[in-house]
């Protein structure tokens, strides 16, 4: 048993704290900030993680773990001290070490002789070195010991871990701090500082060097005559490489979710519910061929599968924004992610905005109304099944929650994914059984409003049945909450409103049914609801209440989703879909070490050149000059269906066009009046006008409008009919028929 102190009570800090008191040792928890020390001390933690409250209250009750404001209170009897304070991350890569390097001056004189100073934070490669420097203590060692806990399962990923990495100069600190763990099941990796800490940046940039190579195949296969298209396919059913990232295009960009969200994924004939860091390993054993992802289009008639192109995983340390909506529906995301919103009145008109720029008077959309099941037979089959073994679907509710592969306990119950491939009828006796078991009704204040409400502790079950609802066009509140007597949060969900009690009366037993509609008929008048408005579409919307910085390290989850450039996440609400973009903390580090990583700087230099190689497809086709000539431009966002202009690939070939002297007359959907990355650009109303009198017209950004286009009146408005495609949106087919000279990627 040690003695531990641990500097910071973030998300790293409480947990690894909280699991080290469980594991046997004595631990003082240090923070700066007085009224979460005074919570913290009471049993009250201000994230939510599975299992953790449970460990910080059996933490106090043992009188193992303790909180106290200030380091200087927590050091003076521990052997071990945790540095698990922020490093947030620059623009330029580099991270900002000032909290660490003033907490290691903080505690210097107050430690030990032969201490052990232990790295936890998320640092670039030489902060061992760092804090050294910053302790000036040659008695005292300094340990890098890096976390790799999950959004979710932070305390499985603790106590049960994939591997255990500590970097020590000195064998025996190692040793020393390698003892904290016995008990836990895993795989001990003993190494130098330096290994240790870039362990965690080493696949950071892998992704992108998958893109840009795939950016070379295509430039490749434009000079010998090959498709690259057919290229990739073939290259990804090697499971060596995978069809991950072989998507060629004019350079690459990026957002994310926090991998706890979740989302509805079809692969075949099998659709399951699951989080992002559940579908990351997934797609990590199959690759993403063949993975279709729940999302909404806002032109379709209600929300559908569509094919994942791409899936990636990145480490994130900074601010991620908890948006909350009315009727209770929240989730996690980057600062940096879109999402459509409209004003809740104007169903047909919907704006980009990044979470970071969300105000109280913008309405997200909420899938409703799933469309049925895309083959009967699965349906079919499947209550064949259920009717040869014995089993009504409301029988069967007793039956999957009480099976641990569905849920070990009360806590982590769930739908069983067979529900997914139902019909309206089936999903209906699942939601009638669940709410047989823990849900009621009640008549409000006497009468005549009636209310529905179904309670559960488990946050995966709460979701699920928050979708499946949704997919019988039913909008529930949800509450987050706990009762005087409870020691864990439950999940309230709550179905109000004469219409949507009606649409919901299949829940209860028909005499039951009977007397919900009997009181319901002594309305007098229907009030609308206030907390969500009907869209129509497949959808509703409700209104965002708050976004709420909360710190974060750790891994961030992005997907592609081309067909609607939507995600259906956490809860049904309806987000844009995501990418990531950034190599440039590896590369820092190596800079900052001495160390010139050409591969990754080529990663870079070959992003840089496909900017510069779609311009020199514009500049050819252009007759070899674009000085004084007009040129079309289609799209400036970085992707389509969002306003970010930050960093955007289409932006970096038009500023190489205006560099050369063109006169750009640009249309995007979602950039209105003058830019101020690009004053010399005309932004143009639709797609019609940028074409008029241009020499050259390229495709930059893959917005779906530009497909449905009139080509007749494209070319006539033009002084010569050429395209230079930089996303292979268009047809080449049904373009060169029409007489245009096209030249895509990668296609001859």
């Amino acid at each position: 048993m040690a003695n531990i102190a641990i500097i910071g009570t973030g998300y790293v800090g409480l947990t690894t704290g909280a699991c080290f008191a469980h594991l046997g040792h004595n631990v003082i928890c240090a923070d700066v900030i007085p009224d979460k020390v005074e919570r913290l001390s009471r049993g009250e933690i201000p994230i939510f993680e599975a299992g953790l409250e449970g460990l910080v209250r059996e933490g106090l009750q043992s009188g193992r773990l303790n909180f106290v404001l200030g380091a200087a209170k927590a050091v003076a009897e521990s052997e071990f001290h945790y540095l698990c304070v922020p490093t947030p991350q620059g623009g330029d890569g580099s991270a900002d070490l000032t909290y660490i390097e003033s907490a290691a001056h903080e505690i210097s004189a107050l430690l030990a002789s032969e201490s052990v100073v232990v790295n936890k934070s998320t640092v670039p490669v030489g902060s061992t070195r760092r804090v050294e420097q910053a302790l000036g203590r040659s008695d005292v060692y300094v340990v890098s010991n890096p976390e790799f806990l999950r959004e979710g399962s932070a305390v499985n990923d603790f106590l049960n871990p994939d591997r255990i990495v500590i970097g020590s100069d000195d064998q025996g600190a190692a040793i020393r701090v390698a003892s904290l763990y016995i008990g836990v099941p895993a795989p001990l990796m003993v190494t130098d500082p330096a290994s240790a800490e870039t362990i965690k940046y080493a696949s950071n940039a892998f992704l992108a060097t998958k893109l840009s190579f795939v950016n070379a195949v295509a430039a490749v296969c434009e000079a010998v005559g090959a498709d690259v298209n057919d290229v990739v396919l073939g290259m990804g059913y090697d499971k060596r490489i995978g069809h991950e990232f072989l998507r060629p295009g004019p350079g690459w960009g990026g957002s994310c979710f926090v991998g706890e969200e979740t989302v509805l994924v079809r692969r075949g004939d099998d659709v399951r519910l699951r989080t992002f860091e559940q579908l990351a390993v997934d797609i990590d054993q199959f690759g993403v061929e063949g993975y279709e992802v729940y999302a909404w289009a806002p032109a379709e008639p209600s929300p559908a599968f569509f094919p994942i192109s791409a899936f990636t995983v990145r480490p994130y340390a900074g601010d991620i924004l908890e948006v909350r909506t009315k009727m209770g529906r929240r989730v996690r995301v980057t600062p940096d992610h879109p999402f459509f919103v409209n004003d809740g009145v104007d169903g047909d008109r919907f704006e980009i905005r990044l979470a970071q720029d969300l105000t109280t008077s913008d309405w997200i959309p909420l899938a409703q109304d799933a469309p049925l099941p895309r083959d009967e037979r699965i349906v079919v089959s499947t209550l064949d099944h259920l009717e040869e073994a014995g089993l009504d679907l409301t029988k069967l509710i007793g039956l999957f929650l009480s099976e641990g592969r569905l849920g070990s306990n009360c806590d982590t119950k769930r739908l069983p994914d067979l529900v997914w491939g139902l019909g309206v009828e089936e999903k209906q006796a699942i939601l009638r059984g669940l709410w047989d078991g823990d849900g009621s009704w009640s008549v409000v204040s006497g009468g005549p409003s009636v209310v529905f409400e179904y309670g559960t502790v488990s946050r995966e079950l709460a979701d699920g049945m928050l979708r499946l609802l949704g997919d019988l066009g039913i909008v529930a509140r949800l509450k987050l909450g706990r009762t005087a007597k409870s020691t864990v949060d439950t999940y309230r969900l709550i179905i109000s409103g004469a219409g949507q009690v009606e649409q919901a009366a299949f829940l209860f037993p028909d005499d039951e049914q009977a007397q919900i509609r009997g009181w319901i008929a002594k309305q007098a008048r229907r009030i609308s609801p206030t907390g969500y408005r009907r869209l129509g579409k497949g959808a509703a919307s409700v209104r965002v209440t708050s976004v709420t910085p909360v710190p974060f390290e750790g891994l961030v989850y992005s997907v592609e989703v081309p067909g609607a450039h939507t995600v259906v996440t956490t809860h049904g609400l309806i987000a844009h879909n995501c990418f990531p973009k950034d190599v440039q903390a590896l590369l820092y580090i190596a800079r900052e070490a001495g160390y010139h990583f050409d591969l990754l700087d080529g990663v870079v230099s070959a992003n840089e050149e496909q900017f510069a190689r779609t311009a020199g497809k514009v500049v050819a086709m252009a007759g070899g000059s674009v000085e004084g000539k007009v040129i079309g431009v289609w799209g400036l966002s970085f992707k389509a269906n969002t306003d970010d202009l930050r960093q955007s690939p289409a932006l970096q070939i038009v500023e190489r066009l205006v560099a050369q002297g063109a006169v750009i007359k640009a249309y995007d959907p979602s950039v209105h009046g003058p830019l101020e990355q690009a004053p010399d650009v005309e932004i143009v109303g639709d797609a019609y006008a940028a074409c008029d009198g241009a020499e050259v017209l390229t495709v930059l950004t893959e917005w779906d409008e530009f497909k449905w286009v009139d080509l007749d009146k494209v070319a006539d408005l033009m002084v010569r009919p050429c395209i230079v495609d930089a996303r292979n949106l268009l047809d080449r087919s049904v373009i060169t028929r029409r007489g245009f000279i096209y030249q895509g990627v990668g296609r001859s």
